[in-house]
């Protein structure tokens, strides 16, 4: 592929995609806000977790992907004339996304918790203990990327610094931001899906059997969540730091046409990854769907004038908090 037709169909994508993801990204992350706000899933160590990630997931991708659009297509001079904006910027859109990240984490290693055959682990599968922990990914990944501040700068555009931190930087991406948590994610999900298998009856013979329902509609989302974000994620983060590692590297006008293209789809795939959470939950479990619908119902009736209201049979008589 040639440099103009490269060049031509990044600067398509740099018009299309960003629109496309913050449509179909606001409405999803607005719609999870919605479900899991919901008492009987707020309520539960994993759906707080969910609930997390979907604030921080409404930063990325109205904080990244808006500033990114506004410098790509209006050419914003902010972005390459700002040391201030430079760093913030960098900073956040670095630590937002682990932030989200870490909370699928914590929502993987709780359904592990939760399934466990050990008692005491199960205990630790609880609202007082996720309260405590939701602080720990913001100060963690806070503390571990505050780097960036010195050594990200106007070069003459926003870019690290070459040589050692260029390595570093690579290798940070790879393996702290990327290996370490996908690893927790994938063993997590493979041993809660073990558990599972293995205490199906003790699940669903429980005394309370909502609770369980709930826990297992909740597996069931946060494995589909766990293999969704492996793969999208992995996607970026290796040809990102293909391309920190071979900056300083020949390339011909082609290749670099080429790359760019290829940097900036894994962009757009890397925001996706932050959108796809509410569809992968509506395609995964009944009950998001059941709680989704009771709660738009339940809003309907708010805004509805009283002779207008609708009181639809098939929706709980349970109170929608």
């Amino acid at each position: 592929m040639n440099a103009e037709t490269s060049n031509r169909i990044k600067d398509s994508l740099t018009i299309y995609a960003p629109c496309i993801i913050l449509v179909i990204g606001n409405i999803g992350c607005l719609l999870n806000l919605i479900t899991f706000t919901f008492k009987q899933l707020r309520t539960n160590p994993c759906g707080w977790y969910f609930l997390m990630s979907a604030i921080a997931d409404i930063w990325i991708i109205n904080f990244g992907l808006i500033t990114k659009f506004v410098n790509d297509r209006f050419g914003c001079t902010l972005y390459s004339t700002s040391h201030s904006f430079c760093k913030i910027r960098i900073f956040l859109t670095w630590t937002m996304p682990c932030i989200s990240t870490a909370y699928l984490v914590l929502a993987a290693i709780d359904r592990y918790l939760s399934t466990s055959k050990n008692t005491r682990f199960r205990s630790l599968s609880r609202m007082h203990v996720a309260y405590r922990i939701t602080i720990v990914p913001i100060i963690l990944y806070s503390l571990t990327g505050i780097h960036q501040f010195f050594f990200f700068d106007l070069r003459p555009n926003c870019a690290a610094q070459t040589g050692v931190y260029s390595i570093f930087l690579a290798a940070y991406s790879i393996i702290w931001t990327s290996l370490i948590p996908q690893t927790i994610l994938l063993i997590c999900g493979i041993c809660t899906y073990r558990n599972v298998r293995a205490s199906r009856n003790r699940l669903s013979h429980g005394t309370e059997q909502q609770k369980s329902r709930t826990d297992m509609h909740l597996i069931k989302i946060t494995l589909l969540q766990v293999l969704s974000s492996l793969i999208l994620l992995n996607l970026r983060t290796t040809y990102y730091a293909y391309t920190v590692l071979s900056a300083e590297f020949y390339k011909g006008v082609n290749q670099k046409a080429f790359e760019s293209l290829i940097l900036e789809v894994s962009s757009f795939i890397f925001y996706i990854n932050f959108c796809k959470s509410f569809y992968v939950n509506t395609l995964t479990s009944r009950l998001f769907r059941q709680v989704l619908t009771r709660r738009i119902a339940y809003g309907f009736n708010l805004i509805r004038p009283n002779r207008f209201r609708i009181h639809p049979a098939n929706i709980s008589n349970r109170a929608i908090y």
